[in-house]
């Protein structure tokens, strides 16, 4: 059985290494970024106001983007709650052989 210590540093190393995760894959979404901004073509008034979307087809696009926006921040809501209730009911179990296995105190 691993010690409190050794729980708290693997725990602190798999921390570390989400968070690499997490900041390599944002330094990727900006990269890309970077260069879609240096392959923009150059602006040619003529042909960028003939072919401006209509407003109805502004407001699909933006309506579908916050559909699909809720579904993942819906998703992502259901598996914290999952995560957060396993948690839970960890601490509590461990807590009632905490509980269970305590000396009763004599006065």
């Amino acid at each position: 059985m691993s010690t409190y210590i050794e729980s708290l540093s693997n725990l602190q190393s798999q921390s570390l290494d989400a968070l690499k995760q997490v900041q390599a894959t944002q330094l990727a979404a900006l990269s890309t970024i970077g260069q879609i901004v240096t392959d923009v073509p150059a602006l040619r008034p003529e042909a960028a106001f003939a072919n401006l979307p209509t407003f109805a087809e502004l407001a699909e696009l933006n309506a579908a983007f916050a559909r699909s926006f809720l579904e993942q921040q819906s998703a992502y809501a259901s598996q914290l709650a999952g995560i957060f209730t396993a948690t839970q009911q960890n601490v509590a179990k461990v807590a009632e052989r905490v509980v269970a296995t305590a000396a009763p105190s004599t006065k």
